[in-house]
């Protein structure tokens, strides 16, 4: 038995009167919803087939499983379609409480942009606070910190120098030692050789640093007795000699001289020296012109914080009147051992031994002339970082080995052997940026022998 299905304008009433009870809200969306698509005819009769059972009453023996029913019908009844599920709302993000930086504003055209500053530089190793500080006696004060930069306050090695083994000491002349052995054996391998003024501010000690400079030096010696003694000052005065002609006393002199080095490399250096010169004696007449110039070499062979030491060798000439008071007559070697140690931050022993050597002269009065000068130098004050005011209190000595003088009285062929002429005095230097120094400085005989006062006045200009 076939069942008959309801028209297909009898399902759309009833659908229609279904929806009208269900109110207005859904009657509406159901309208603007879409109208179902019938299911094909095929399903419908499946679907009859399956219900006929159920009105007849008779049990099929073998029936077919229905087929699925689509998503929106159920039967011949249609199935109102169910809102989506809705997800959980996600969880609330929270701005970032943490603000940014601004972006850096744009430099102004012609504006230098401003570089992070650069960090400090660790103190070097072997326990130096500072480099530059220290000194022989630095327990007087001054800056601390070591004379060194630690090369030699620990073992360590250094690209083209030798292993290094600890030297240190709290004594003076343990420092000494130690400050020697690191100059000699370990270098520093920090430490920047320059001009030191008050390393070099003596006005009677010769500089142990080579340098292109030039100087002007005016010297006044007030009573100078018996001066050809040894022909060191002048030359044979007794008549018979090269000197002048009448013995003399003593004598006034005046010397201006101009000085001037040129250092190719820094650790060596060729000098000249002329000088005028004008003699007053008090037997003899007055005379004036060209003394006997020198020149020579300078190297330094030692150079650390702590010591410098070198070597000059200086050649005197005869371009001088010996006949009037202006010169020996003969040359004259004098070598030079120079050194300048620092015994505190802004204080230095600067010192000199030279050996003066007559060659030609008269071989009766001729004499060697062993003189050693030192000086202690300490900065006073500075007027600013790089111009100090450097004080200087100075010892000068001079030895003679042999030959002889004259004296009036007396007369000739008086042994000079043996004589020294001895004298201190102190000074003043001003330094300007190291490029230019200038002062005053004095030396007063403390035996009666010699120039019993000189006045030295110094200008020194460094390239």
């Amino acid at each position: 038995m076939v069942a008959h299905l309801p028209s297909k304008r009898f399902r759309q009433r009833l659908v229609a009167t279904c929806l009208g009870l269900l109110g207005g809200s859904a009657a509406g969306a159901w309208a603007q919803a879409p109208l179902p698509i019938p299911p094909p005819a095929a399903e419908v009769r499946a679907a009859g087939d399956a219900a006929a059972p159920a009105l007849t009453g008779v049990q099929p023996t073998a029936a077919p499983a229905p087929a699925p029913s689509p998503p929106r019908w159920q039967g011949n009844v249609p199935v109102a379609a169910q809102p989506p599920e809705r997800l959980p709302a996600p969880p609330e993000v929270k701005p970032p409480t943490e603000t940014l930086p601004a972006p850096a504003p744009a430099p102004i055209q012609g504006q230098v942009e401003e570089l992070p500053a650069v960090p400090a530089v660790p103190a070097p190793a072997g326990g130096c606070a500072t480099c530059g500080g220290g000194g022989m006696l630095s327990f007087l004060g001054g800056a601390p910190g070591c004379a060194t930069c630690g090369t030699c306050r620990h073992p360590g090695c250094y690209a083209g120098q030798p292993h290094c083994y600890p030297c240190d000491a709290s004594t003076p002349w343990g420092r000494l030692w130690c400050g020697f052995y690191c100059c000699v054996c370990c270098p520093d391998p920090c430490y920047e050789p320059r001009w030191v003024p008050e390393a070099n501010a003596a006005f009677f000690v010769d500089p142990v640093r080579p340098m292109t400079q030039t100087r002007l030096r005016w010297d006044s010696g007030l009573n100078y007795l018996f001066p050809d003694r040894a022909e060191f000052f002048w030359a044979r005065a007794d008549g018979n000699g090269r000197g002048p002609a009448l013995p003399e006393q003593r004598t006034n002199y005046d010397s201006l001289a101009l000085y001037t080095e040129v250092a190719p490399t820094p650790k060596f250096s060729l000098f000249f020296e002329v000088p005028y010169v004008a003699v007053d004696p008090i037997i003899n007449p007055q005379a004036a012109n060209f003394g006997d110039m020198n020149l020579g070499t300078k190297s330094i062979f030692l150079d650390c914080e702590l010591l410098m030491m070198g070597f000059q060798f200086r050649t005197y000439l005869p371009t001088g009147n010996a006949n009037k008071g202006l010169g020996t007559g003969h040359v004259s070697l004098e070598p030079s051992l120079l050194c300048s140690l620092k015994l505190a931050s802004q204080t230095y022993l600067q010192s000199q031994i030279a050996e003066w050597i007559p060659i030609g002269g008269d071989q009766t009065y001729q004499g060697s002339v062993l003189h050693y000068h030192f000086s202690l130098n300490h900065v006073l004050f500075r007027v600013l970082p790089d111009s100090p005011l450097i004080g200087t209190m100075e010892f000068n000595g001079f030895s003679f080995q042999d030959g002889n003088f004259t004296d009036p009285f007396l007369g000739p062929f008086q042994s000079a052997s043996g004589s020294s002429y001895l004298s201190l005095g102190p000074g003043l230097r001003m330094s300007i940026c190291n490029r230019v120094d200038f002062g005053v400085g004095a030396a007063f005989a403390l035996r009666h022998l010699g120039p019993l006062q000189v006045y030295r006045s110094e200008l020194r200009i460094r390239f």
